[in-house]
């Protein structure tokens, strides 16, 4: 299970990476939507936390959203004439594929093809019930290590702020 933190991490790493390889530089907007592609899939936890459903890892851990979501970002910045609309729905999916592939990693897989019942793992590929009990009716263990890893994704964060602090691309002020 991969939380925000290390989403926005991996995402950094991959476009820092991307940078250097092309030695093209990423422009502020194209990092927006890079970064912000890497933790949109899991908005749905918003649903699920505030209306009490389950939707987590369905239709927006799914290449169907990824291709609707690129695509009303592309027509938007088109219709506003903003050359960069192309780069912007690119580096959108591209934050969003990240974050598909860090959950294949580290949980029991992604519905790659949602609505179909099939999850994708770099280990299997498996039909999930949509009935079985949700993260929050686990057991203390289970919701110990959850706890855990939780702490750890933030102690990333906090270090990779650090990292920017002392490299001088961010401030406080």
């Amino acid at each position: 299970m991969s939380f925000a933190f290390t989403h926005l991490v991996s995402v950094w790493l991959l476009g820092k990476l991307y940078e250097k390889v092309s030695k093209k530089t990423i422009g502020h907007y194209s990092w927006f939507f890079l970064l912000f592609g890497s933790i949109l899939p899991d908005a749905d936890f918003l649903l699920d936390w505030s209306l009490g459903t389950e939707f987590h890892r369905t239709f927006t851990h799914s290449l169907l959203f990824v291709g609707i979501v690129s695509l009303i970002t592309y027509l938007f910045f088109y219709f506003l004439k903003r050359t960069e609309a192309r780069h912007f729905s690119l580096f959108l999916a591209a934050g969003m594929i990240s974050h598909f592939v860090l959950d294949m990693s580290f949980s029991y897989g992604v519905p790659l093809l949602w609505p179909h019942p099939l999850y994708f793992s770099w280990t299997k590929i498996q039909f999930f019930d949509p009935g079985t009990p949700s993260f929050l009716d686990a057991e203390a263990s289970r919701l110990r290590l959850a706890l855990i890893k939780a702490i750890l994704d933030m102690a990333i964060g906090t270090a990779w702020i650090f990292y920017l602090l002392f490299k001088k691309r961010i401030e406080f002020s």
